[in-house]
């Protein structure tokens, strides 16, 4: 009776006291503004939701897209979705396990316009949370009629 109790008490406590399994960003391809989006001065913010697989792998990923100019939003959305699938995630002990995530790529602009002084995108990460957000700001181009 002692050595089940005892025995229950040591799977209980090693239960609660095992690492967390939740994935980590590892790697992922640096995103961009692409140009066409910033000629037709398209800003948007792209929320995606997307599973990780036990080898770290994106899979399943869906994208809402919240702009004012929705007829332009594809370009946006498509390049979210394919930043996303080239992330890689790890985590801190194995799981055969798939994890819901959430990301948002915030496309806007710098308010400048674009020059060979300065780099004409900014990337910002933050993702010390379950969520993901990833600001890319833009440089205005200025149109050649």
């Amino acid at each position: 009776m002692i050595l089940t109790r005892v025995a229950l008490f040591l799977l209980l406590a090693t239960h609660c006291l095992a690492a967390d399994s939740e994935p980590y960003l590892k790697s992922a391809p640096m995103p961009f503004y692409p140009r066409v989006a910033r000629l037709a001065r398209l800003s948007a913010q792209v929320k995606l939701n997307f599973f990780v697989d036990q080898n770290g792998n994106t899979s399943e990923i869906e994208a809402e897209v919240k702009t004012d100019a929705p007829n332009g939003a594809g370009f946006l959305r498509d390049d979210a979705i394919k930043n996303v699938r080239g992330w890689k995630f790890a985590r801190p002990q194995p799981c055969s396990c798939r994890t819901k995530r959430e990301a948002v790529f915030i496309y806007q602009f710098s308010g400048q316009l674009e020059s060979p002084e300065r780099p004409n995108v900014t990337v910002r990460w933050f993702g010390k949370t379950r969520m993901i957000r990833v600001e890319i700001e833009g440089d205005l181009i200025e149109h050649s009629d």
